[in-house]
């Protein structure tokens, strides 16, 4: 076997939930990529030699970092499964670029970055596909929680929907051309996914729980139909947003911002902190990001902004 190495993968950002899919859907998003340059190791199995730009410091040792988990089980499993060498062993240099707390799928593009490092340097013995459960479970183990709905849309790229967690049920969904994506996020506050779940209502009404069903189908028919107008509809939350936009700042008043400058939609990034809107091209998300922005600006609040097309490929060697 020829085992590749000194080469680099990436693994985009991605924007959970788009109001009604909570826990469902996402998208990869092309503006920020997790990376990793991978060598030949002189020891058996993963070793993270160097991350940069690890702000807020996540660890380097490897079954306590997502990148660095998800890699090892599938080295594992393709020395016991697929004859791989047992002495392999593989060096990765980490860069950071999906930021941590703002709801962006820090964790879930490391994890995947991790398992694309390790199948590429083997030959693509798996499929892209197989490769989810392994950054599933590297996620689960370093951050306490897994969000499949991030894996594949980081792993896949485009529009993802999971219909079920258990079986990996996962479809993709059409993505609508020119589409852009804004996301606003006060710098010095950020959210945990695990956080986030501890404020989670216990219960949801049943009325609460049929227009979120009615809005998620609307969503899948808006993208098939190239509906912008049934999209906009359907780009609202009625489970968690009234939950988690507490603990965001101005939320309510970026919001409206948004949705005033014609954002089809706005509402809160994967548990937060961020803040994303929909918009039907670059031009007005521009104009839309200034106006959330402004909002912050003028209430003192660092903040920085993301402008992004989907990311169609997902994670892959460059």
């Amino acid at each position: 076997m020829k085992i590749k190495s000194n080469f680099k993968v990436v693994a985009p950002a991605t924007l959970a939930n788009l109001g009604c899919g909570f826990d469902s859907l996402a998208i990869a998003l092309e503006a920020l990529q997790d990376e990793i340059i991978v060598t030949l190791s002189e020891q058996p199995g993963i070793h993270i030699t160097t991350i940069i730009n690890n702000k807020p410091t996540i660890p380097s040792e490897t079954m306590q970092n997502a990148a660095g988990i998800s890699a090892q089980l599938l080295l594992d499993f393709l020395k016991k499964e697929h004859g791989v060498d047992a002495n392999i062993g593989f060096n990765f240099k980490l860069t950071k670029k999906v930021p941590l707390g703002y709801g962006l799928g820090s964790s879930s593009a490391s994890a995947v970055a991790g398992v694309i490092a390790v199948n590429e340097a083997l030959g693509n013995l798996l499929e892209k596909r197989e490769l989810i459960p392994f950054a599933i479970e590297g996620e689960k183990i370093a951050e306490g929680t897994a969000r499949v709905n991030n894996i594949a849309a980081a792993l896949l790229g485009g529009i993802m929907l999971t219909r079920d967690h258990a079986t990996l049920d996962i479809h993709r969904l059409p993505v609508f051309k020119g589409l852009s994506f804004v996301i606003v996020h006060p710098q010095h506050k950020r959210i945990l996914h695990k956080d986030a779940n501890q404020k989670l209502p216990q219960q949801v009404s049943l009325v609460q729980a049929q227009q979120q069903a009615a809005n998620a189908s609307a969503l899948v028919q808006a993208l098939y139909m190239s509906n912008l107008t049934l999209l906009s509809n359907t780009l609202c939350d009625h489970l968690v947003e009234a939950t988690w936009s507490k603990s965001i700042p101005y939320f309510e008043e970026v919001k409206a911002a948004a949705l005033a400058h014609k954002a089809l939609g706005c509402g809160i990034a994967g548990s937060g902190s961020g803040i994303f809107a929909v918009c039907k091209n670059s031009l007005e998300a521009n104009q839309i990001a200034e106006a959330m922005q402004n909002i912050y600006t003028k209430n003192k609040v660092k903040n920085k902004c993301i402008i992004s097309n989907i990311h169609l490929e997902g994670a892959s060697k460059k």
